[in-house]
């Protein structure tokens, strides 16, 4: 902004609130279903599963949370998963088609040193259906870890037909 002032360009601050009101920033806290409420984020570190549940806490109401996960290998899993498991009631643990996807053992391994057991799936094909089944209508599921997943997860939910 400072940069289009300094070129003579005047942007009121009304027309600034009104532009960021309509930013969209597809995989971080993006809401692809209401019922049950499906929110895809793309958190792949310690910092930004904090703020994730901060804002699910913050943001949205649900009864019990079901957490879909994957990650790329090169991520701070136990962070991650430290952040995150107070929340959840349910984890379900899979994998993205990259080829730096981490593989599920050592998720599911980093949940178990919290007391959590956690669900293997092959891949967000099968988990987002699986999370699905578990989710009754006042529920939440989150899936995050790796924008790869999350990537998945949109394109799982189109074939699925879920909508806001």
């Amino acid at each position: 902004l400072e940069v289009l002032a300094e070129k003579g360009f005047h942007i009121s601050g009304d027309s600034i609130t009104k532009g960021l009101a309509q930013v969209s920033w597809p995989g971080r806290l993006q809401v692809l279903s209401r019922r049950p409420l499906l929110v895809v984020d793309g958190a792949h570190n310690p910092d930004s599963a904090r703020k994730l549940k901060q804002s699910l806490e913050q943001y949205f109401d649900f009864d019990r949370a079901i957490l879909v996960i994957g990650a790329s290998s090169d991520k701070d899993i136990a962070g991650i998963v430290s952040e995150l498991v107070p929340l959840f009631d349910k984890v379900i643990v899979t994998r993205s088609i990259h080829p730096r996807a981490m593989a599920t053992a050592p998720i599911v391994a980093e949940f178990s040193q919290h007391g959590v057991e956690a669900q293997e799936t092959d891949d967000i094909s099968t988990a987002l259906p699986l999370a699905l089944t578990l989710a009754g209508e006042k529920d939440l599921i989150c899936v995050t870890g790796s924008l790869f997943v999350v990537a998945g997860a949109i394109e799982q939910a189109g074939k699925l037909c879920l909508t806001i």
